[in-house]
């Protein structure tokens, strides 16, 4: 059915190029907004002359070209569309120069996000989607007795053992297939508390991952909003600061979790203190370190083993 291109809205003219990463085998993937985009479009061009999207366009009455026909893309061709590989040479120059980049079913905060993500978002997306369907059938009531008698509460020591498994595949150096499958079952942690959670009628998994989105996007106002920095360290006190503000904090300690391991603890508060600048110096901690191991009992223990984390 050809689409009706009277309907066009008129600002559509005036639009920047509109960029659709899709390689020739996800062509199912496309969704039907982005289809709705280039139906409207006055040209849209191929990267690949036989994409299996062009005969669909061009069924709907869209106009289409290939780039070896000689017509190369331009971030400010207004009216016009690219399909292009994920994997583009032209992806992220075109997104920088201003196109407009699509991310499928994601909500991309720019274009170059969606052009970084191209090669993996679409795929991602239908992994993830897999996975939350097979969670919420294993926590239902036609599903595993296992998963339907775990709590938030049992599923706490199964968090922690992932997690410290990931750990040892990094300081091991098995950063291939076993970092791969340890992440996995981090990831699954995660999923089965948000289905508890749903269940519950508090939140869901779409509420975790839009949460997490929306903070890294406000937390990264140098790379998704007009502010600037110079340096890693500006990077840690933009984001202490704005995480204060956000959580209502008035004290230099306050949320630090008290769950934490001893040394793990430790190493936060002296973080912390370093911030408002209480930062010992090398000097300082070695004199500190020497006195609390000169004497005996639990507190000078404790002593010694937080200036041994200030050590480094």
């Amino acid at each position: 059915m050809a689409a009706d291109r009277s309907a066009r809205p008129i600002s559509e003219a005036r639009m920047p190029l509109l960029v659709v990463p899709l390689a020739a085998g996800d062509a199912p993937s496309l969704t039907v907004s982005e289809f709705d985009a280039l139906s409207f479009r006055d040209l849209v061009i191929f990267e690949v002359p036989d994409h299996p999207l062009r005969s669909r366009l061009e069924n709907a009455g869209v106009p289409t070209a290939a780039v070896e026909d000689g017509l190369e893309p331009e971030a400010h061709k207004h009216g016009s569309a690219l399909v292009c590989d994920p994997r583009s040479s032209r992806l992220s120059a075109l997104a920088s120069a201003g196109a407009e980049v699509t991310a499928g079913a994601a909500a991309s905060p720019d274009g170059l996000s969606a052009a970084h993500a191209a090669p993996v978002v679409r795929s991602a997306a239908a992994a993830f989607a897999t996975l939350v369907t097979i969670m919420a059938r294993l926590r239902s009531a036609d599903g595993c007795p296992w998963d339907n008698e775990q709590t938030h509460e049992t599923l706490k020591v199964h968090l922690l053992e992932e997690a410290h498994e990931v750990i040892e595949a990094i300081d091991l150096g098995e950063e291939g297939a076993d970092l791969e499958e340890e992440l996995g079952d981090v990831l699954l942690q995660v999923l089965f508390h948000a289905r508890l959670a749903e269940l519950e009628g508090r939140f869901d998994i779409a509420g975790v991952t839009c949460g997490i989105a929306d903070k890294l996007v406000r937390r990264h106002p140098h790379v998704f909003g007009d502010a600037s920095t110079s340096s890693a360290a500006e990077v840690v006190a933009s984001w202490e600061a704005m995480k204060k503000t956000e959580k209502s904090r008035t004290g230099s300690f306050e949320g630090i979790a008290h769950g934490l391991p001893a040394l793990l603890g430790a190493h936060k508060t002296q973080k912390r203190a370093a911030a408002v600048g209480f930062a010992a110096g090398d000097e300082e901690i070695s004199e500190r370190l020497s006195a609390a191991l000169d004497r005996s009992g639990p507190d000078a223990l404790g002593d010694a083993l937080f200036w041994l984390v200030a050590r480094g």
